[in-house]
């Protein structure tokens, strides 16, 4: 195990986590994965409670149940990825890029939990019943076929049905 000169905190071998399809129930606990490219992983049920992740690159990640509670994921790249029954609460995904991402059932209300400047599209899927002031300084990047302006709920969800991508 090595210590990162950053943080002082463990570090995770990047070579196996970046290689592997499938990281299923990840747990970093309090080693640093900064720099890890998760981006295509399967990765259900992955705990990142806690954890800070700046930049991180999750883009079509498979993040079904993944727990994020408490964690700092701003500026991450979350482009097309799947956290359909994950649970976000009092995490940060300030400046984050959602477009075309999964929230469908996410639990996403809780009291500290900011989306402030995060990027989503009319293909970002949220849970009913988001909490709208969560939505209000959300920077949408088109209109596209829904409509979804920000602030609200999307009418419907095109991309995603459920926990599976329709195309």
């Amino acid at each position: 195990m090595q210590r990162s000169p950053h943080s002082g905190r463990s570090v995770c071998d990047h070579s196996g986590a970046e290689i592997a399809e499938t990281i299923p129930g990840f747990t970093p606990g309090k080693r640093d994965i900064d720099g890890i490219n998760f981006s295509g992983k399967l990765m259900r049920n992955a705990d990142f409670m806690g954890v800070t992740v700046l930049n991180g690159r999750f883009q079509d990640a498979r993040l079904e149940r993944s727990h994020f509670e408490g964690a700092t994921m701003r500026d991450a790249n979350l482009l097309g990825a799947n956290l359909y029954e994950a649970i976000l609460t009092g995490a940060n995904f300030d400046r984050a890029d959602l477009r075309s991402t999964n929230l469908t059932l996410a639990a996403v209300n809780g009291k500290k939990t900011s989306f402030e400047g995060a990027k989503v599209d009319a293909h970002t899927c949220w849970p009913k019943g988001v909490d709208k002031k969560k939505l209000a300084t959300v920077i949408i990047t088109n209109d596209g076929p829904d409509n979804f302006r920000g602030g609200e709920e999307a009418p419907h969800c095109t991309l995603w049905k459920g926990g599976e991508r329709t195309r």
